[in-house]
């Protein structure tokens, strides 16, 4: 009788390469791989650092940065609330890129951010520029990256004051300004025009009392239950209402 034949067991190469293959900006598993380059101390609560997003930043796009700048496009000032807007341009080349033309190898990516009192962690508030050249950095980075889902650890705030320059006990405030904003927003409503129809002041909002904010707020409430009685007068959101 016959010996059964050996069973051989080969290693599908094909299999372990595919395992093995680091992903590419286009890949599903691109955003993990690329959080993974980061070392612990380049992350804050999960979110990446623009430090440690510069870092890698080459060896992840195996690419050359031959330019990085930062344009400050508003300084702050008592008009725009002490506002600052900073864009920060990447230049770079891709070094192993699969094409012979140099056009498609140079690319050149872009990210703004702007910052005052209401979205910047108080005790960096006095230096709007330099948050808002590192925020625009990050948020250049992440594009250049192709990062999903991910804020850089500079672009989120933890502890917001209310307006520096007004009354924080008997004056409208921070949080209160944010939801007339979100619901006047949801339902498109222009919130200057809606205050100058309650008779409140609609030129600067942070002279409106604590107590008419609470009235305005239930109001859009009320409102949101019942869209059909907000009045034509009193339509089309404005994003520079504040």
């Amino acid at each position: 009788m016959p010996r059964p034949k050996k069973e051989t067991i080969e290693t599908d190469s094909s299999l372990e390469q595919a395992e093995t293959k680091q992903p590419t900006p286009n890949d599903i598993e691109w955003t993990d791989y690329v959080l993974s380059l980061l070392s612990d101390d380049e992350k804050i609560m999960g979110n990446p650092t623009t430090d440690g997003l510069r870092r890698i930043f080459e060896n992840a796009l195996d690419c050359v940065v031959v330019e990085a700048t930062s344009n400050v496009i508003q300084t702050p000032d008592i008009s725009n609330e002490k506002r600052a807007t900073v864009t920060h341009t990447l230049r770079y080349v891709l070094k192993n890129y699969d094409t012979n033309s140099q056009d498609l190898k140079n690319r050149v990516v872009s990210g703004s951010a702007d910052v005052y009192w209401g979205n910047c962690d108080k005790i960096y508030r006095n230096h709007p520029v330099a948050v808002a050249e590192t925020r625009a950095e990050g948020r250049a980075l992440r594009r250049a990256l192709k990062l999903r889902k991910v804020v850089a650890a500079e672009e989120l705030a933890k502890d917001i004051e209310d307006h520096p320059d007004h009354d924080t006990v008997n004056k409208i405030t921070n949080n209160q300004i944010n939801f007339i904003d979100v619901l006047s927003k949801r339902l498109d409503i222009n919130v200057n025009k809606m205050l100058e129809k309650l008779g409140y002041e609609s030129k600067n909002i942070y002279n409106i009392e604590h107590a008419n904010a609470i009235e305005i707020s239930k109001l859009l409430s009320s409102y949101q239950q019942d869209i059909s009685a907000i009045t034509e007068d009193i339509k089309g959101y404005d994003t520079n209402w504040k």
